[in-house]
């Protein structure tokens, strides 16, 4: 655990010993576990970085913001003497991403957005009210419910049936009253958007969208890569809004070619 500046306990992890350094940033309701797929891929040549951010899982509840998640990374990497990043992020972690890029530009050294959006149309807003009412429930199958069907792809949920309950099991140490501060925090983009400031990331970008994405659609995606000077886009067939679920083996090799180009 990690204590920030304002008292708020955060739970971290490093993998791997490289000087190469990788920060995965989950999406909302996402426990760090969920890259580990990637992660165990990826931690023979880079040195990883994961945590929950403030009000996530294991991580305590305090203020929440874009702009308090980017000072508690940078804490974090100031406590870990981690000077330069590759920033990985899905969705709302993506997010964060984007806002740390504008922030602290000298940090980072690429930047891979997954599934994203820097602003928030009324579609958007009225699918992330559905899902805090579904948190304010603190009842699993209503929480569930509330987002399952815009996060995954029909695709998959019928390959996998079961997903639902799955789901459930693993919800017993699910933190509801910080849902409800994530999504206000990523609320406040419909009255702050970032699609304005992307302008000023001057690091390798790479965008992935995801084809039947139900909550950021593809457009989104295409959006923050005309705004990223230089900005690559790649579009995941096949594959809903969870891609680093639905689609990790595409994930990860999509990560690698982006950091394998950097680096050659």
């Amino acid at each position: 655990m990690f204590k920030t500046s304002d008292g708020i306990m955060i739970d971290y992890k490093v993998q791997g010993e490289s000087e190469e350094v990788v920060v995965f940033l989950n999406g909302i309701f996402m426990d760090y576990n969920s890259w580990f797929f990637i992660t165990e891929q990826l931690k023979g040549q880079y040195r990883i970085i994961l945590h929950n951010f403030r009000c996530q899982w294991s991580s305590q509840n305090g203020s929440c913001s874009f702009e308090r998640h980017v000072e508690d990374l940078k804490e974090l990497l100031d406590y870990l003497k981690i000077s330069k990043v590759h920033l990985v992020g899905t969705s709302y972690g993506a997010e964060v991403g984007m806002f740390f890029a504008v922030r602290y530009p000298e940090l980072v050294k690429s930047l891979t957005i997954i599934t994203a959006t820097a602003r928030i149309t009324p579609s958007i807003k009225y699918k992330a009210l559905r899902w805090k009412d579904g948190a304010m429930s603190k009842n699993k199958e209503i929480f569930v419910r509330s987002w399952i069907n815009d996060v995954y792809s029909e695709q998959f949920l019928d390959r996998y049936p079961n997903l639902f309950g799955t789901i459930i099991q693993r919800m017993s140490q699910f933190n509801y009253e910080g849902a409800v501060k994530l999504l206000d925090a990523f609320l406040e983009l419909e009255r702050k958007p970032l699609l304005n400031q992307l302008s000023k990331i001057g690091a390798p970008a790479l965008v992935v969208s995801a084809q039947f994405d139900n909550i950021k659609p593809v457009n989104f995606s295409q959006e923050i890569a005309q705004q990223i000077p230089g900005a690559k886009h790649v579009c995941i067939p096949d594959c809903g809004h969870a891609a680093v679920i639905e689609k990790p083996k595409e994930v990860l090799f999509l990560i690698k070619a982006h950091l394998f180009f950097l680096k050659n």
